[in-house]
């Protein structure tokens, strides 16, 4: 069996081996791996550091204990934590049991709420991150994508962050042979942002652990999704009848084209359906790896999230573990996020009436932030769907070779992109 070479960013991104420079520049030819300080430890220290980040973004509502009416959204620091949602769509039933574990922080109050619940999900995305960096071995750093992002930083106090953790199991699980667990991650996932249903369709049309899951596991891992979904919807959720923040539905019935439910339908059938083909497209010409398998998942969340009633910009965490193993460059990764996170501003300047509109109802600041995100969206996709190669890239072996003193030949003979 070939020994699995993993690859450096700084040799294959190109957007990594410029930001390098400040630090000495790529890896060289004869470089070889810490002995301690792996992808893992090195990624685990890096999200610590990135939520901490999203703690402190949170703190001009502290004061006020995320009371005042609009402030929250105006300065950009609400979080559904402290039951100051940015929408109105009912949360999971599994909310319910992790407020009363938060309940066991010292101190009463939203502050003591959200610190608690903060307590009880960052080791849940501690967790995440040591997941992704092992769902492809050849990547193991694409899980800065996920650690380093900013979308991860401001939008982590959120009940989406539970998804996102699913997300990430869902991925883990399937491409390392344990399917019911992958249906598990699913499931909590699709409890607390229903797409993440359809992204399971995704990844479960690829072949798994080296391309051999069968029909056997797949069911399996259907089967764990729906009874882990019951389980954390327990005892129950309201659905939302109207389209609500981040819906492309929203966007029409403001500006005066209110579709039925009739249409809604329609139209969600025949975006999925395309969606499956760009799908069944993406995994005959692969391997089905984890690339695969990510990028499968990605496509279909992605249009799940373009036809659904309410989207508000927390989703953005829950397609951060996809779009981190699936998309190969890092240029792609960030145009998508500033796209999030200027359609997060300006949605949380419209809500908190801090964009005051020279015609009265004037809609057309939101408007603004979901074509913003919707082309984020979107970028994402073409990205996964234009690559050239989608899990057979060259893969650079600069690390982790024989000591050059040792063996001055190490190289001889392997190619280099």
């Amino acid at each position: 069996m070939d020994e699995i070479v993993a690859e450096s960013p700084t040799r294959t991104d190109p957007t990594a081996t410029h930001l390098s420079a400040v630090v000495g520049g790529p890896v060289g030819d004869h470089a070889a791996a810490h002995p301690w300080w792996g992808p893992a430890r090195v990624l685990l220290g890096v999200t610590g550091v990135v939520l901490a980040a999203g703690m402190v973004s949170k703190s001009a509502c502290v004061a006020s204990a995320w009371g005042k009416d609009q402030q929250p959204y105006a300065q950009l620091c609400w979080t559904a934590l402290a039951d100051r949602p940015v929408t109105s769509a009912a949360p999971p039933g599994v909310t319910q049991w992790l407020e009363r574990l938060a309940g066991g922080v010292p101190g009463t109050g939203p502050v003591a709420t959200v610190v608690g619940l903060a307590l009880l999900l960052a080791p849940l995305l501690l967790l995440a991150t040591a997941l992704l960096v092992r769902v492809d071995p050849r990547r193991p750093w694409a899980a800065a994508g996920w650690a380093m992002a900013p979308v991860l930083a401001v939008q982590w106090l959120s009940w989406e962050s539970l998804a996102a953790v699913g997300v990430a199991v869902l991925l883990w699980g399937w491409t390392t042979g344990r399917p019911w667990l992958a249906g598990v991650g699913a499931g909590i996932g699709a409890a607390v942002t229903l797409p993440v249903a359809v992204a399971l369709a995704g990844v479960l049309a690829v072949g798994g652990r080296e391309g051999r899951a069968g029909v056997r596991d797949r069911v399996d891992a259907v089967l764990a999704a729906a009874a882990a979904y019951v389980v954390v919807t327990l005892p129950g959720r309201a659905g939302l009848e109207r389209a609500d923040i981040g819906s492309l539905w929203l966007v029409l019935q403001q500006a005066g084209h209110t579709p039925s439910r009739t249409v809604r339908a329609v139209v969600a059938v025949l975006v999925l359906a395309v969606a499956a083909l760009a799908v069944a497209r993406l995994a005959v010409r692969s391997d089905g790896g984890p690339r695969t398998a990510a990028g499968a998942g990605l496509v279909l969340l992605v249009a799940g999230i373009l036809v659904s009633g309410s989207a508000p910009p927390e989703v953005a965490v829950v397609v951060l573990p996809l779009a981190a193993v699936a998309v190969r460059r890092w240029r792609d990764l960030l145009v998508w996020q500033a796209c999030e996170l200027v359609s997060w501003v300006v949605t949380g300047w419209y809500v908190g009436g801090a964009i005051e509109p020279t015609v009265t109802d004037d809609v057309r600041a939101y408007w603004l932030a979901v074509l913003v995100r919707t082309a984020g969206l979107l970028w994402l996709v073409v990205a996964v769907l234009t690559e050239e190669s989608v899990d057979d890239d060259v893969v650079d072996v600069g690390g982790g070779e024989p000591h050059p003193d040792v063996d001055l030949l190490a190289d001889a003979g392997r190619t280099r992109p």
